[in-house]
């Protein structure tokens, strides 16, 4: 190789960590979507030079290529059934190719450990600094801790706190892992108190289904723990979170459920959406009326697809009656994927999701105490708080979704490709 090609391939290298480091550390604030727009075509220029240039990018299955096409062809497929059919391109564009791009835009570009360690530092500086803007957000609106009076949404959504709320829960069970994958005790001690910064940022959105979801995070890390015999630390997880549950429920923090009546489900099925809203529905009862709005839609003919795109829903059931309740989006990313894909796009989706956690759960078993064996852990216990966020609203879209993709692919550079590349530039005896 030229020196010339050499200093081109280097120059490249950088290019191709700088633009997914922008990315990792500007996904989670608002009004970004320039510097958005310089990280994606980065990554397109490396990979363009790298695959018609250099030609040295050697293709490693991910195990995803085929869940990945059946999700893409039943996206396509209820294009023609859309309400609006340019939204529906737009949402395909934006929320299926672009994600699935960069997910392997991460995944072929990463060649080294240092490299996905690079993008984690990255990922948790930039959660130090939304966690320090939540503080001073929250303070200065004279957010009560123990009482809702204002919820913190750090660099995203000031004062909504869903969108931060999901920052966290995606960012904390990396942290968490870290604690123990690090050989420093001075790293472990400083990722703990990051650790403990993220969790603060957490409650201070007042998010319901955050607090849900890191339940159900904390019950998996216990469940990982006791599995590879740490017992100690497994144990310790548990009694936190029993403590933590019962000081939640005291402190009414999931306050709709202590003061509504819950219907049961044959009532629910009974019910028509106007009558589980009522006159003056809390967010609660909005959500658990939309959900209804959407059964009875896909219970018509479960197969038919509305048309991809969030944003749909409400334009297509939204009448007179139901005005006052019905949003844009079902707040249920399940529901909302079978609106609009019909069941076989739904099962398509489900076979995406089934797809991710068995790679991540088979190497996670298969390896060793390795910084893959820990990401997979940090990325199997993310992704099940990512689901419960995503079973009360649309979350698995926007600037959430392209960080997700990024971060499972950095999880299988490290599960498949680094470890090929390796064994490929071992020398054979």
């Amino acid at each position: 190789m030229s020196s010339g090609a050499l200093r081109t391939d280097n120059w490249m290298g950088r290019l191709s960590l700088f633009s997914l480091c922008l990315l990792m550390f500007i996904l989670p604030i608002a009004h970004t979507a320039t510097l958005r727009a310089v990280g994606v075509v980065g990554v397109l220029l490396v990979l363009l030079y790298r695959v018609c240039i250099r030609r040295n990018i050697r293709w490693t299955r991910t195990g995803f290529e085929y869940p990945f096409l059946a999700f893409c062809l039943a996206a396509l497929v209820s294009v023609p059934f859309s309400s609006n059919i340019r939204e529906s391109l737009g949402e395909i564009k934006g929320e299926v190719f672009l994600a699935m791009f960069l997910f392997y835009g991460a995944y072929l570009l990463l060649d080294r450990e240092e490299d996905v360690l690079l993008l984690v530092k990255v990922l948790f500086a930039g959660s130090l600094v939304f966690s320090l803007y939540s503080f001073y957000d929250f303070y200065r609106h004279d957010g009560s801790f123990f009482v809702h009076t204002y919820r913190a949404g750090g660099l995203r959504d000031p004062g909504g706190g869903e969108c931060a709320a999901l920052y966290h829960c995606m960012v904390i069970p990396f942290l968490f892992w870290g604690i123990f994958y690090c050989r420093q005790r001075w790293q472990s001690v400083g990722l703990f108190v990051l650790f403990l910064i993220n969790l603060v940022g957490l409650h201070m959105t007042f998010t319901r289904a955050a607090y849900l979801a890191l339940g159900v995070q904390f019950i998996v890390a216990t469940v990982m723990l006791l599995v590879n015999r740490r017992w100690v630390a497994g144990f310790l997880m548990l009694s936190f979170l029993v403590v933590g549950g019962v000081a939640y429920t005291q402190k009414q923090m999931f306050r709709e459920l202590q003061t509504e009546s819950m219907p049961s489900l044959e009532e629910y099925m009974y019910r028509t959406p106007v009558e589980i809203a009522g006159p003056n529905p809390s967010s609660m009862k909005i959500r658990f009326a939309m959900w209804k709005t959407a059964i009875d839609e896909i219970a018509k003919n479960p197969f038919r697809p509305h048309g991809f795109g969030r944003f749909l829903f409400g334009a297509q059931v939204r009448t007179l009656q139901n005005n006052h309740f019905i949003y844009d989006q079902t707040h249920n990313t399940f529901l909302g994927m079978w609106f609009e894909l019909g069941l076989l796009g739904f099962l398509a989706f489900m076979w995406m999701i089934g797809s991710f956690l068995h790679a991540c759960w088979r190497f996670w078993r298969a390896s060793a105490d390795s910084l893959a064996h820990w990401f997979a852990a940090g990325l199997m216990t993310m992704m099940a708080g990512y689901w419960v966020n995503n079973f009360f609203a649309s979350f698995d879209a926007d600037d959430a979704k392209i960080l997700f993709m990024l971060l499972l692919g950095m999880g299988m550079a490290l599960m498949r490709r680094i470890p090929v590349r390796k064994e490929a530039a071992e020398p054979s005896c």
